[in-house]
């Protein structure tokens, strides 16, 4: 039987990303287990979009660290993670809205993310397929991107393996259980025993819940998404 210090339950980008940082923590005892293939949930077909927006200081400041992470993932890995850094616009159309934006700023100005507000027509100028009419103001963070998610997650996945993880490819999650202070895992490839678990799982986040009695609020949602030709 495997045992580990901690068992990482899905193969998506969250779970790589868990892995990849216990690892650089120094906790190299850890595994990864995944039911098919690592990004083979909702992980391979995400937008990847990548920006640092947000009203929260600590959230605002871990997507700046995560930006920072990806362009030096691939030198790290050797695995290309493909990340744009093609910038960001949003556009206020009130007072009230440039109002945030100042706040947002505020916050960016004290963890070091560039965030510049703009007048209209430098954003035409940035993006010029958008109607600006009735545009007060925009806000302008260039080192916002978007990334490739399933080259991420196995870039990732290598930095973690590279320090001492396992994964554990095509080994479903049948049942855990409280096990000498610990849980153990039940899997289709043999059993792993672990003072910690994860809960990575994605949209089966809700049935791995299930196994130790909680009851998660997740409900997966269909999504649309449109390919186009190159517009003019």
């Amino acid at each position: 039987m495997r045992e580990a210090r901690v068992v990482v339950i899905g193969g998506g980008v969250a779970g790589a990303s868990v892995l990849y940082h216990l690892t650089r923590l120094g906790w190299s005892d850890v595994v990864l287990v995944e039911k098919d293939e690592l990004t083979s949930g909702s992980t391979w077909h995400a937008a990847g979009l990548c920006t640092q927006f947000n009203s929260s200081y600590n959230m605002m400041n871990l997507l700046r660290y995560s930006i920072e992470l990806y362009q030096s993932l691939e030198a790290e890995t050797g695995q290309a993670v493909d990340y744009h850094r093609c910038g960001s616009l949003r556009l206020a159309t009130s007072r009230d809205r440039l109002d945030e934006f100042h706040h947002r700023k505020g916050v960016a100005d004290a963890l070091g993310v560039p965030f510049e507000i703009i007048e209209p027509e430098r954003a035409r100028e940035l993006f010029p397929l958008a109607h600006f009419d009735d545009v007060v103001a925009a806000a302008y963070l260039p080192t916002d991107g978007f990334i490739d998610p399933s080259a991420l997650t196995h870039a990732l996945a290598k930095g973690a393996q590279a320090k001492g993880a396992e994964i554990v490819r095509h080994a479903a999650v049948t049942g855990i259980e409280r096990d000498r202070g610990g849980w153990l895992v039940r899997m289709s490839k043999g059993d792993v025993r672990a003072e910690i678990v994860v809960n990575a799982a994605g949209q089966w986040a809700r049935e791995i819940g299930r196994m130790v009695g909680i009851e998660l609020p997740i409900v997966p949602i269909e999504h649309h998404y449109l390919i186009t030709e190159p517009v003019a």
